[in-house]
């Protein structure tokens, strides 16, 4: 099968690795600044090919393809014109907008995110990362701090089961009933987002996995509080916000490809050799 890779980080270069040693032919567009494995051939515009494989997520903030090895502006469409009637897309949180483009040309999309296997993996990657990173950031070790966890979705529920393992002070924030109860009851203390100003103000470390703000108000929080944002943009921490409060945020999106591409690249590749056994 001839697969076109297109765009995305080093879990793509590992992937394309990966997929021709399965024995296809794999090349590579809007990659120009990889080191790409040996018998990945580069290609300077979109061919026509059976597969294309787009990133996670496919698309970049401005529309266009999440293309951080590229050099170049590319729009989605202009692969789809090229890769060929009948081509299966695969990628991760493809738009509508391109599920339709892709439908009018005669192409199928597949979408990483409807694998359970591949986000469980990729929320676990996820959740290894964030707590990777607060260790590097803290000054304290993990069980003398006190860590509020926003947001009771995959990446949330996985990271608050492993810095628990690790740290006893571990909390929940939700604007669900339901999630506080169920934390609650599996031993992680909870907080609605309208709780009192003093408890916020005794953490010491905040990560937000939540896609929409729960936050009422960053001000609550100490200066020296360490902000992790893992949610997808825009997110629920607001930079500007969380700058006037005197606050470091730092973004971690794309998390897996940036800690653990070696694994990031294997939940990829085995959700695309499952999607390619169904078309």
């Amino acid at each position: 099968m001839k697969i076109l890779i297109c765009g995305g980080d080093e879990r793509s270069v590992l992937l394309a690795g990966m997929l021709k040693d399965d024995g296809h032919e794999v090349l590579c567009f809007c990659m120009d600044k990889a080191q790409l494995p040996d018998g990945v051939r580069a290609v300077s515009s979109p061919e026509q090919s059976d597969a294309v494989i787009l990133p996670v997520p496919a698309e970049n903030a401005h529309g266009l393809l999440n293309a951080p090895l590229g050099s170049q502006p590319c729009r989605i469409e202009h692969i789809l014109d090229c890769a060929g009637c009948g081509a299966v897309m695969i990628g991760g949180k493809i738009s509508a907008q391109i599920k339709t483009s892709a439908a009018e040309r005669g192409q199928r999309c597949r979408d990483y995110m409807r694998c359970p296997e591949f986000t469980v993996k990729n929320a676990a990657i996820t959740a290894e990362g964030a707590v990777s990173e607060l260790m590097r950031r803290a000054r304290s070790a993990l069980c003398d701090m006190r860590i509020l966890v926003v947001g009771w979705g995959r990446i949330g529920k996985l990271l608050i089961h492993k810095l628990s393992a690790l740290c006893p002070a571990v909390y929940l924030m939700s604007v669900n009933t339901e999630a506080r109860a169920l934390a609650a009851e599996l031993g992680c203390p909870s907080l609605p987002p309208d709780c009192p100003r003093e408890i916020l103000h005794g953490f010491d470390a905040v990560i937000n996995t939540a896609p929409a703000q729960v936050i009422p108000d960053l001000t609550a929080f100490r200066d020296s509080c360490i902000l992790l944002e893992l949610a997808s943009a825009p997110g629920g921490i607001d930079p500007a916000e969380a700058a006037d409060a005197g606050l470091d945020l730092t973004v971690l999106r794309a998390l897996p490809g940036r800690y653990a591409p070696e694994s990031a690249a294997q939940a990829m590749h085995s959700a695309v050799s499952d999607i390619l056994k169904g078309v």
